[in-house]
Parts: structure tokens; sequence; C-alpha cells
């Protein structure tokens, strides 16, 4: 079982949702606004999905487990570019939008292939699709203005 999406396993099949509506309330308590705050949401899980694939990557080519590698490292190139953009247009959330949903598909994309390829189950692969799909979801969310 990969470690670390969204800090533990647990976090990704419970309710992601929520740990991005406490890290979002977080940020708005800090006094960030809202579209800034729902980026930096996007960025922070970007990065922690991207953190723990690379984390399991060297994991397993220390452990000589090239091919469990090498799904990680094509799970990786799926994702590669999705954090610079999101920090670059920070406050921007159709943008952040597009980006996490571009990374989504081109993550099904990939790893389908893979799978056809040579089957071999990974559930990195659905861990980040799943904390994808749940970060696509809060950025689709329409938030009420402050009174």
């Amino acid at each position: 079982m990969p470690a670390d999406i969204f800090t533990l396993h647990a976090a990704v099949t419970s309710r992601p949702e929520d740990r991005l509506e406490c890290l979002y309330g977080q940020l708005t308590d800090k006094g960030l606004p809202d579209a800034e705050a729902r980026t930096e949401v996007a960025r922070i899980a970007a990065r922690e999905v991207w953190d723990a694939f690379a984390v399991q990557l060297r994991h397993h080519r220390a452990a000589g487990h090239q091919m469990d590698a090498s799904v990680l490292a094509v799970a990786l190139g799926s994702l590669q570019g999705l954090t610079l953009p999101l920090l670059r247009h920070s406050g921007n959330v159709a943008y952040a939008s597009r980006a996490v949903g571009t990374a989504r598909r081109r993550l099904q994309y990939n790893g389908g292939l893979l799978h056809r390829l040579h089957p071999h189950n990974n559930p990195a692969f659905n861990d980040a699709d799943a904390a994808l799909e749940a970060l696509e979801a809060f950025l689709a969310q329409s938030r009420p203005k402050a009174a």
C-alpha cells in the first residue's frame, strides 16, 4: 500500500475533502482571500501527491523493485508540471481546476496504458486519482462571499 498520499492512505480513502476544507479554513483564517486560499490548497495537495510518489520511487529503487519503481516513474511523469503552474497562477481558480483536471486525465491515461502493456497492480494510481478527484471537486465548489 502506498504511503503518504494526502499524508496517509486513510485520509484519501475516507474523506480527503475534509482535509482540503480544513486546510482551506486555516488559510482563510490567516487572512488569505478565497481564490488565493483555494489555489494554495491545490498547490499543497498536488505537492503532497508528488512527494508521496517520489518517496515511494526512492524506496522501490533502493529495494531493487524495478517494476514498482517503473510504475511510480510513470505516475510522476503524469503529474510533472502540475505544481509550478499552480504556483505561478495563484488566485486563478479556473486555471488551477484545469491544471488539476489535465494532470488527472494524464494519470488515468498513462495508468491505463501501463496496465494494458503490463498488468501490474499498483494502488498508487488509484490513490492519486482519488486525491486529484477530491481536489477537482474542491476547486469546483462555489464559495459564498463573506458578508
